[in-house]
């Protein structure tokens, strides 16, 4: 709004605004810590959305503060009382299929760069694939956002929809070992299935010495089940003994 002042000649003037001003918009400058209890004040109202819980094969529905609805609601706060916050990761550490966090989120004041405030805070994310960071930052920001604006309530069930469970080192190395030996048992089957087609089908006597030339190191394997080498070297002599006799 414009101010008025009085002239020396007694008549009323008016002095104009150096900067436009918008309906409804505080020009007092404030710090930044009045910013963020304003911001406090406003985001009392952020509803929960519903979430989809899944565990065990069953799922239901909660209601629970995203982080999607969380930001959505912010942005316009923040933007509204001129704050602005980056957030730095300080340590990142692994246990397993979860990943750890520590991030500073530095606020400041969009009028005065000086006034800033770091808030720390944690976050954890499990992932059996290479989500778990994104994950543990998300969860850091949501929370940190919920806790320091008075977001949350004690009547907040779960927000996040876990479907991987925590595992430790061991049982990550577990599974990955696990993985690892039914490829290599499917490859061995697969192998063995070609090895005995090529066999029974070949034309020749040179036709079977080839393909047990081109199949030593499986068939001399050490990993190579005793019953299955057994079973080769019987076939490979059947079919040299008919394929000698047939010439």
């Amino acid at each position: 709004m414009d101010s008025e002042t009085t002239n020396n000649d007694g008549r009323m003037g008016v002095v104009e605004s150096p900067v436009p001003v918008a309906a409804g918009q505080d020009t007092a400058l404030k710090t930044l810590a009045q910013r963020m209890a304003l911001i406090r004040a406003e985001a009392f109202g952020i509803g929960k959305s519903d979430v989809t819980m899944t565990k065990d094969g069953k799922s239901w529905t909660i209601k629970g503060h995203t982080v999607e609805g969380v930001l959505s609601e912010m942005r316009p706060l923040f933007a509204k009382h001129g704050v602005d916050f980056t957030p730095n990761l300080v340590e990142r550490t692994y246990t397993g299929n979860r990943c750890d966090v520590i991030v500073d989120f530095e606020f400041e004041s969009l009028d005065d760069c000086t006034d800033t405030r770091t808030i720390r805070w944690a976050g954890a994310g499990t992932d059996n694939g290479d989500k778990a960071f994104a994950k543990a930052g998300t969860n850091a920001l949501k929370e940190m956002l919920k806790k320091r604006f008075l977001i949350t309530d004690r009547d907040d069930a779960k927000e996040e929809i876990e479907t991987v469970e925590h595992q430790t080192d061991e049982g990550a190395s577990r599974v990955k070992l696990e993985a690892a030996q039914e490829a290599a048992r499917a490859n061995l089957e697969k192998w063995a299935t070609t090895c005995r087609a090529a066999l029974l089908t070949a034309k020749t006597l040179d036709d079977v010495k080839r393909i047990e030339r081109e199949n030593k190191d499986q068939l001399t394997s050490p990993d190579l089940a005793s019953v299955t080498r057994t079973f080769f070297a019987e076939l490979i002599d059947k079919r040299k003994k008919e394929l000698t006799d047939a010439e």
